[in-house]
């Protein structure tokens, strides 16, 4: 990062006149148009960025921002990895402290959100596993001055009654994209794990889109996103007789174990059977046969809601924003090497 003392010494000006212009703080301070016009272009030659903790100091805040996060995916998934890098990073890269807080249960976050709170933080960041007990508690903490980003899985879209600002990667989208893959390449008979509803309406709008009939029959219920619920699917479908040309499974779990099962019972994949997954995780390249998946996108999530909370404290008006994953094909599908998709690319 380039320092105000570097910007000094290429023009051989003093650090604190370099460092008034800058922060707009001459007052009284004798400067010529030149010499303030030179420290100006060097600053934007060389990409100076203030340091958001000195700026965020000097204007009264703290430079902390809280972050409430609740574990989110299943084992090896790596999913809350990947989001506290991105919030990590973001925040790192805007020179802000971190206040962190985990949670399980509304009241464990009740009972650490408390009027000690505003005088910690600049603002918020709730993540993870979403609660809808919490709704209420951050619209106090909106009132009360404390801006809130959430970022949490599969929060239900914003209504007009609530200010938070939400970061949400779409999930229907989970769905849509690799069942539009699968028609694509020539499916017309997909079986569709319904574990989440969101990603179950991406499913069935594809096959609509598509022009293509959905066989309610192929649309199986599953509790979790774990590899045994995977199996369990693939037995049913194997018992049931029901002939399927592919499976739209909604976690790279639940695919694991769907391809572990057809293989085990003699079914060729992909030849036979085509099978996409979903969190492009380590599970997608350790599988037998590498799953076709979808990204999570929580990385990036994290960085965005980071940013935005930053735009919130200094007062600047923030949209809600919805993320696109993308499609990674493999071998389950047929693709080799890799390769990538998202929504728009395939409408």
């Amino acid at each position: 990062m380039v320092s105000l003392k570097r910007i000094a010494a290429e023009l051989d000006v003093s650090y604190s006149l370099v460092s008034k212009v800058l922060n707009g703080r001459l007052g009284t301070t004798g400067v010529s148009a030149a010499t303030r016009d030179a420290i100006q272009k060097k600053a934007k030659e060389l990409n100076y960025v203030p340091n958001r903790l000195a700026v965020a100091l000097k204007a009264g805040r703290r430079g902390v921002v809280g972050i409430f996060f609740h574990h989110m995916g299943i084992p090896g998934s790596d999913l809350s990895d990947r989001l506290l890098k991105g919030l990590v990073d973001g925040l790192e890269q805007g020179s802000s402290r971190m206040w962190l807080r985990y949670f399980t249960t509304d009241c464990e976050f009740l009972d650490a959100c408390d009027s000690r709170l505003r005088n910690e933080v600049d603002g918020l960041i709730v993540a993870g596993v979403y609660h809808a007990g919490l709704t209420e508690r951050l619209r106090e903490l909106e009132r009360l001055g404390v801006p809130v980003v959430t970022m949490f899985d599969n929060e239900p879209a914003p209504s007009a009654d609530n200010p938070v600002t939400r970061v949400q990667v779409s999930y229907f989208s989970h769905g849509y994209v690799p069942t539009r893959h699968l028609l694509d390449l020539g499916c017309r008979r997909l079986a569709c794990l319904d574990t989440d509803q969101s990603r179950t309406k991406g499913f069935l709008q594809a096959h609509k889109d598509a022009k293509v009939r959905v066989d309610r029959s192929l649309v199986i219920p599953s509790k979790k996103f774990l590899k045994e619920d995977g199996r369990k699917a693939a037995k049913a479908l194997l018992a049931a007789g029901l002939p399927v040309d592919g499976i739209v499974c909604q976690s790279d779990a639940q695919a694991n174990g769907v391809i572990c099962e057809l293989i085990l019972k003699g079914v060729k994949v992909p030849e036979q059977v085509k099978v996409t997954g979903v969190d492009n995780s380590p599970l997608a390249e350790e599988c037998i046969v590498p799953i076709t998946s979808m990204t999570s996108e929580v990385r990036k999530a994290g960085l965005k809601s980071v940013e935005l909370l930053f735009q919130r404290i200094e007062g600047v008006k923030v949209k809600s924003v919805l993320i696109e994953p993308k499609l990674v094909a493999r071998n389950s599908t047929g693709e080799t090497p890799a390769r990538s998709l998202n929504r728009a690319e395939l409408e």
